[in-house]
């Protein structure tokens, strides 16, 4: 992970090296997998972002929204970015983890994301049977500061995220 000085790469650094059962609170995945992650995403997916963000703090700024429930407004200031740079880290790692899901099979003992509300609590802000008509779905919002994405798209993301720690976990 590159060394900055911003207050953002401070907090992931904090986070990577700092107490397991801290860090897996925050990100539901050990330390191991995360980097594993890291790793695969710098591999086999392209950054769209011209910022110089490493892609540990891009994870780390999309598992707040994801598995913490924090809207876009929150994590921005959480990660000492604007929001729209926090929604295009966000919609960064969906594009990786959708590249992911192309390229990995799903394991069939791997939960089903219905079984991991408690894990992905963006999943519990979805009323099921209430998805709009043309298939988007409202995230991280706080007066206006969500984002709006096909929600088929992020289940994929989340389903491939799900199943690459289910495949990758410390034993």
């Amino acid at each position: 992970m590159a060394v900055t000085d911003r207050n953002g790469a401070s907090r992931a650094r904090f986070l990577l090296n700092g107490i397991p059962d801290r860090f897996q609170d925050f990100c539901h995945m050990d330390q191991i997998t995360f980097v594993q992650l890291a790793d695969w995403i710098l591999e086999n997916s392209q950054s769209h972002l011209s910022e110089d963000i490493s892609v540990e703090e891009c994870l780390f700024v999309f598992l707040d929204i994801v598995a913490q429930g924090n809207n876009f407004r929150n994590a921005a200031y959480g990660w000492n970015h604007d929001i729209q740079l926090t929604q295009s880290i966000f919609l960064n790692i969906v594009h990786a983890l959708q590249t992911l899901r192309q390229k990995e099979d799903i394991s069939p003992s791997c939960p089903n994301l219905n079984t991991m509300k408690k894990r992905w609590r963006i999943l519990q802000s979805w009323r099921p049977g209430k998805s709009r008509m043309d298939g988007r779905v409202k995230i991280g919002d706080d007066g206006g500061d969500g984002l709006e994405m096909n929600q088929e798209q992020l289940m994929e993301a989340l389903t491939a995220l799900n199943n690459f720690i289910h495949e990758h976990k410390e034993a």
